[in-house]
C-alpha cells in the first residue's frame, strides 16, 4: 500500500496509507526527522480512516503481532490528544497497518520518544 510518512525535530510523525487491501509496515528507523535524532518509541496520538473494508493496526511485524486497533469501514476520527490519551502499548515495536478493503485512506500521528546527538543542554 503506497505511504507517505512527514516527520519533524521533536514533534509528531504523520503517516498518510492510500489504496486497496495490503500490508504495511512502518519501522521505527524512518520516523527520524534528522540525522541525530532517535526515535526509541512512538505512541499513536490521532487517527483517521475513510474505507470500505477495515484498518488494524498492530505492534510488531506482522498481523500475528499484538492488536492494538481495529477502524471499521465507517469514517472514523479518533483525536486521542486532545484528551491527553495515546496508545502506547509496546511503543518501543514496529506498527503494521493491515487493510482489508479495495480503497481507502489512514491518516494517523505518532507521538515520538527519541534522543538527540548532540543533546539539548541548558534548560
Amino acid at each position: 500500500m503506497p505511504f507517505e510518512i512527514i516527520n519533524a525535530v521533536r514533534a509528531k510523525s504523520t503517516i498518510r496509507l492510500v489504496g486497496g487491501a495490503a500490508n504495511t509496515q512502518i519501522n521505527l528507523v524512518n520516523l527520524s526527522a534528522q540525522t541525530g535524532e532517535t526515535v526509541t518509541a512512538a505512541a499513536i496520538a490521532q487517527v483517521s480512516t475513510s474505507t470500505n473494508g477495515i484498518f488494524r493496526i498492530y505492534r510488531g511485524n506482522s498481523g500475528a503481532s499484538n492488536l492494538i486497533l481495529e477502524l471499521p469501514s465507517a469514517a472514523t476520527n479518533l483525536v486521542l490528544y486532545e484528551y491527553d490519551i495515546t496508545f502506547a502499548n509496546n511503543a518501543t515495536q514496529n506498527v503494521f497497518i493491515e487493510h482489508t478493503g479495495t480503497a481507502g485512506t489512514l491518516v494517523m500521528q505518532l507521538a515520538k520518544t527519541a534522543t538527540y546527538t548532540p543533546a539539548l543542554e541548558g534548560m
